[in-house]
């Protein structure tokens, strides 16, 4: 996965990380300090950081959290826990380490300064605890899942979230993506679907696609301001909706060589189909046609504490750099370019 050449391009994207942050945040420290205070919060909200005031064993804190069944992800949330510096671990147990945890809330509210982000943490503390004992204990849980799915609503206009989805669309260059055909995967509850629209000056055709349908209700219904008119999502008419199986045992409702761009922000991770959507990306866009990917990227397959949170939640992880590229050459595409480790374009391969 080569970065990218083109110097202009570069520079626009810096500097707009540096208008959305106040300066430049590399990818990867945003995911840490992130995902970790993600993981803080639901730890606190159980109990455990409290519990761990005093060193403890793990059968002691696996007791503590009642019947656990997933003992592979709880070794993991301790070995990141420890890694990570927000728990020490000692030869009679593990032990919180306050230091440590202030110092991580401290970096988050240095770019975290709006309530819009504060309000994700909240919802993440509300609804996302209880979710992950739960998978902790043994039961089932997706994105689509009522408490998971509301926690990311609250995220539909983190301003975080929308520099992403705007740094993607740079990537993709606005002329490139004018008057074309863009499939919107994972296109969530409205918000991202109107920020692409919004940056094209309307000129394309947009397909917004979930894998849920209660999604895509929120979707369709989801009231736009369009020059000082409030509408509905669904009565734009450039805009059209899908929903798609997570599983993807049936394939994209979309012919062959349908689209030109397929948009795809923070959506791979949640799914263990991962491979088979890409496969199905590459089989709906055109030959020359254009793929824009956000998704977690890391440097060593070792477990991250991103990659624990979102098993917490119902996810799957993230990829390593080697892997996610030896995916997208698998199924078909070529000219793969990265910026800032999250952000990816590539092209499907042509048959010509």
């Amino acid at each position: 996965m080569a970065p990218l050449l083109n110097p202009f391009l570069r520079a626009t994207l810096y500097f707009k990380t540096i208008q959305g942050l106040g300066k430049v945040w590399g990818s990867r420290k945003i995911a840490h300090v992130m995902y970790t205070n993600y993981v803080i919060t639901i730890l606190e909200k159980l109990g455990v950081v409290s519990f761990l005031e005093e060193p403890r064993s793990y059968d002691e804190i696996k007791t503590f959290l009642g019947p656990v069944e997933r003992e592979d992800l709880l070794k993991n949330l301790l070995d990141v826990a420890v890694r990570s510096g927000i728990m020490a671990q000692h030869d009679n147990g593990f032990k919180v380490n306050y230091g440590e945890i202030e110092k991580l809330k401290d970096l988050k509210k240095r770019f975290t300064q709006l309530k819009d982000v504060d309000a994700v943490y909240r919802a993440a503390e509300r609804y996302l605890s209880k979710t992950a004992l739960e998978i902790l204990r043994g039961k089932s849980k997706d994105r689509g899942s009522p408490e998971v799915a509301l926690t990311y609503y609250w995220q539909e206009n983190n301003r975080i979230f929308n520099l992403g989805r705007e740094i993607l669309l740079l990537l993709g260059g606005k002329r490139r993506l004018k008057g074309k055909t863009i499939l919107d995967l994972g296109c969530r509850f409205g918000t991202e679907p109107f920020l692409i629209l919004k940056f094209l000056d309307f000129d394309c055709s947009l397909i917004a696609a979930d894998f849920y349908s209660t999604i895509i209700d929120e979707c369709r219904n989801a009231e736009v301001n369009v020059d000082g008119t409030v509408k509905r999502l669904f009565d734009l008419g450039n805009i059209s909706f899908l929903t798609l199986d997570p599983k993807v045992e049936e394939p994209f409702p979309l012919d062959d060589g349908s689209v030109d761009v397929v948009y795809a922000f923070q959506i791979l991770q949640w799914y263990p189909s991962a491979e088979k959507i890409v496969e199905e990306c590459a089989r709906v866009l055109k030959d020359g046609g254009l793929l824009l990917v956000s998704t977690p990227l890391k440097k060593k397959p070792k477990v991250t504490t991103q990659d624990v949170f979102f098993s917490l939640v119902g996810g799957h992880g993230g990829f390593t750099v080697e892997e996610f590229d030896a995916l997208l050459k698998r199924t078909g595409f070529t000219r793969v370019r990265a910026f800032s480790s999250a952000f990816i374009r590539a092209e499907k391969r042509s048959r010509t």
